[in-house]
């Protein structure tokens, strides 16, 4: 089972199939591989000597540089890179208390996300994560079905919990679970400023936070189900992450959810999908999302509790603690990607 992050449509309504954001444990070979096909394919190299014999043997290829990055590009961002308002501290990783192992990390990097789509988090009275609230993207593809409206004077399209409109010269969106008047008048009062959008909350409204559509980092710990002693609720892979991000939050309002209860007084909301598997994720600090999940048994009520008795025990990691447990590092596009 490829793991990877799911990741819906631009332009579909909100469809009762479940999807989840899980981690599968088959991509730390994945990942592996692929550090080592770049680790050879960064390797310096010099072609063979095809002139006169020499006494001493032909050098083909130079060893690699210390100095050399182990990737090429830009750096692997940290969790919350870009996001403003910024965090208050650095988060790296979530770790479950009294686990019999320290857990196998992975550090999820998109190098590439700061040069894709910006979103903006806004949240109406008593909102929180994936609950009375939207997401506004910019760029964002356009609907091609739905209903004509204006946004201003522009010529807009909505559709259940989402509305698009040409601002910029390219195309804006906002989804959420709230009033199609109110979407409509969350877009009305966006602005672009500099290639990333922002918006003016109107009364009532709080901008949670604003960065990268797609999240630069997203780092995982996988656990045996039996190592955090909830095997038989959750089978054979437990995993916790921390991210940033408007892509999860928009997937929320995507895609069918249930209420998880509370985590550290924290509002939590469940997402599953058919065949075993979900997760549990609650909001720590404003933008910040913290997650617990499994794959392998049934998402119903023990799931549930079960993931709520492990969410009740992690402790965030800080950028020291994270290193210490040498995570291996996927570079993907995080949220772009699809689960089976």
């Amino acid at each position: 089972m490829p793991d990877v992050i799911s990741f819906g449509s631009d332009d579909r309504p909100r469809r009762p199939t479940r999807r989840v954001v899980i981690v599968g444990a088959g991509l730390v070979a994945v990942a592996l591989g692929a550090i080592a096909v770049l680790a050879l394919g960064d390797e310096p190299g010099t072609p063979p000597v095809a002139s006169r014999p020499s006494p001493s043997p032909v050098v083909t290829s130079a060893p690699p540089s210390p100095s050399a990055p182990e990737h090429p590009g830009p750096p692997c961002l940290p969790v919350g890179w870009g996001q403003r308002p910024a965090l208050p501290a650095p988060v790296a990783g979530l770790r479950i208390d009294q686990a019999a192992t320290a857990g196998g990390a992975l550090d999820r990097c998109d190098r590439t996300a700061v040069d894709g789509p910006w979103t903006v988090v806004v949240r109406g009275p008593g909102g929180s994560l994936g609950r009375g609230g939207a997401v506004v993207t910019f760029p964002a593809d356009p609907l091609r079905s739905g209903r004509a409206v204006l946004v201003g004077t522009a010529r807009a399209r909505a559709a259940s919990g989402v509305v698009t409109w040409p601002i910029a010269g390219k195309n804006a969106r906002v989804r959420g679970d709230l009033t199609e008047s109110d979407l409509v008048k969350l877009a009305a009062l966006t602005h672009v400023v500099d290639g990333r959008p922002t918006v003016d909350p109107p009364a009532g409204f709080t901008v949670v936070a604003r960065g990268p559509y797609r999240a630069p980092s997203l780092h995982e710990l996988r656990y045996g189900g039996a190592d955090v002693g909830e095997l038989a609720a959750l089978g054979p892979l437990v995993y916790t992450g921390v991210t940033s991000g408007g892509w999860f939050e928009d997937q929320l309002y995507a895609e069918a959810t249930r209420d998880g209860g509370t985590v550290d007084g924290q509002p939590a909301v469940m997402l599953g999908v058919a065949g075993g598997s979900a997760t549990l994720a609650w909001e720590p600090a404003p933008g910040l999302v913290a997650f617990v999940g499994y794959s392998g048994g049934e998402p119903g009520d023990a799931a549930l509790a079960a993931l709520g008795r492990l969410a009740e025990r992690t402790r965030v990691l800080d950028t020291a603690d994270w290193q210490a447990l040498g995570p291996v590092v996927a570079d993907q596009q995080i949220g772009l990607a699809q689960i089976r």
